[in-house]
């Protein structure tokens, strides 16, 4: 039976939101910017070293992160991880600090949220290389359909911001591994983004919602 009263699901923000009865919310902190952890039930949050922020990649700052996530039940996943062909930090540094988070993902049994920029084929290998028992979603995912295939067939999910391709959250849908997301963006709601990709997709929003949520309780224990 339909849940006629599932929330919305926001898989990864900045910004800490006014809790509303009608969504649950996974806020996204970097070691830099954490500071306190709101005990609201519908807030949940992630905490990784990202690789935009080189000074956090060390061994210090990897502890440090193990430390927390153990002792705070309200983070539910590690990261934002991951690798940045873009960015300013060096490469090997960030592989070396990705691998080091997989691990630990694998060891505290946490999902592993994942920040991907011109590095698939990168993040393919590592797939490969360990196996990971636990989830990875890549977040902010706006790849064309045979990028996205490729990642779907080796069973990692997907997050989906304001911009998308149709075809593509179609496939992760089909597979149950797309979730949806406001990124950060302060002024966009999860709201519109559920209702963008229901009219891209010709949706009812109430089945999207309850499919989503149905996925954030298995994956993430939210409720």
């Amino acid at each position: 039976m339909m849940d006629t009263s599932a929330p919305y699901i926001n898989l990864h923000t900045h910004h800490t939101p006014q809790a509303t009865e009608d969504c649950r919310v996974i806020v996204s902190h970097s070691l830099l910017e954490h500071s306190s952890f709101s005990e609201h039930p519908h807030i949940y949050y992630s905490l990784g070293l990202h690789p935009w922020d080189k000074e956090t990649l060390t061994e210090a700052s990897l502890t440090e992160l193990e430390q927390i996530l153990q002792t705070t039940p309200r983070i539910i996943a590690l990261g934002e991880a991951g690798l940045d062909r873009v960015c300013t930090t060096d490469y090997s540094l960030q592989l070396r600090f990705f691998e080091r988070q997989i691990e630990l993902s694998e060891t505290l049994r946490l999902p592993l949220i994942i920040h991907l920029v011109k590095a698939q084929d990168e993040l393919l290998r590592l797939h490969k290389l360990y196996h990971p028992t636990c989830p990875w979603v890549i977040h902010g995912f706006r790849g064309k359909a045979p990028v996205a295939t490729q990642l779907l067939e080796k069973g990692i999910y997907l997050s989906f911001g304001r911009h998308f391709h149709p075809e593509s959250l179609t496939l992760a849908l089909e597979q149950k591994r797309a979730f949806l997301e406001t990124d950060d963006l302060p002024n966009l709601s999860i709201q519109e983004v559920y209702t963008h990709a229901c009219q891209a997709l010709s949706l009812e929003e109430l089945t999207l919602r309850t499919e989503l949520y149905q996925q954030a309780q298995q994956l993430f224990k939210v409720s």
